[in-house]
C-alpha cells in the first residue's frame, strides 16, 4: 500500500466499502477529479490485480462497466496476526506444557513439508533440494540465500527477515516449526546456528546429510 498513489488508495479504501463496485464516473465524484484522471489510476491498480470489473447491459446503450476490488486487494491493507499467534500459542503452551508446544510445531511442519512433496523430490539431490526449499521460503518472505555449508554440512540458509518476529520472541518454539519444516522437506539434518529472534543478524539454518540411525 505504501507503494501507491494517495488516490489509488482512496480507491481502494472506497471499494473495500462498497462490495457492489463503483463506475469512473462514482469514483470521479468521490475523489473530486476528471474522469481520466480517475481511470488512470484505476489501469494501474488493475495492472497490480488489485481490481476487477463486471460490465451490466442496460436498457439501451452500452455495458455499465463496474469496477470492485479483488482479494488481491483487499490483501493489500496492512494486517496484523502477531497478536492472534501469540494468544493461540500461549494458550498452547498452557494446555500442553511447553515440551508439548515444540512437539506440536514439529508435527504441523510435518503436515506443511507433507504438502510440499510435489515441489521438492526426495530423489533429488541434496544441493537441488536445498535450492527448492529456499526458493519457498522467499514465497513465503523470509528473504533467504543458500551458502557453501562448513566440512560436516551440505550447506546454509541464511534468513534476513523473520517472518514472525515478534511472535517468536515471545515463542522461541515457534522457530522449531523452521527447523523441523526443512528437515521433513529436504531430508536431512538441520541445526538453528543463530537466530533473529534471539539477538542474531541472521536465521542460519545448518543442513547436513542426515545421520544413519
Amino acid at each position: 500500500m505504501k507503494n501507491l498513489h494517495e488516490n489509488q488508495r482512496k480507491i481502494l479504501e472506497h471499494l473495500l466499502s462498497h462490495h457492489e463496485g463503483a463506475s469512473l464516473d462514482e469514483l470521479a465524484t468521490h475523489l473530486g477529479l476528471t474522469r481520466t484522471a480517475v481511470q488512470q489510476h484505476v489501469l494501474r491498480l488493475m495492472d497490480l490485480g488489485y481490481l476487477t470489473y463486471t460490465d451490466t447491459k442496460g436498457a439501451v446503450g452500452r455495458p455499465r462497466r463496474h469496477y470492485l476490488i479483488s482479494d488481491q486487494g483487499i490483501d493489500a491493507f496492512p494486517k496484523q496476526y502477531s497478536w492472534l499467534a501469540n494468544a493461540i500459542l500461549a494458550q498452547l503452551a498452557q494446555d500442553l506444557g511447553p515440551g508439548a508446544a515444540r512437539s506440536f510445531m514439529r508435527n504441523l511442519a510435518g503436515s506443511v513439508a507433507a504438502s510440499l512433496e510435489g515441489q521438492v523430490n526426495p530423489a533429488d539431490p541434496p544441493a537441488q533440494r536445498l535450492r527448492k526449499v529456499t526458493a519457498l521460503m522467499n514465497d513465503l518472505g523470509y528473504r533467504a540465500v543458500l551458502k557453501p555449508g562448513g566440512s560436516a554440512g551440505e550447506g546454509a540458509i541464511e534468513a534476513v527477515n523473520c517472518v514472525y518476529h515478534s511472535v517468536a520472541k515471545a515463542h522461541p518454539e515457534l522457530c522449531q516449526f523452521d527447523v523441523s519444516l526443512i528437515e521433513r522437506a529436504t531430508g536431512m539434518d538441520v541445526h538453528l546456528e543463530t537466530c533473529i529472534a534471539k539477538g542474531g543478524a541472521v536465521c542460519r539454518f545448518c543442513v547436513a546429510k542426515a545421520k544413519l540411525a
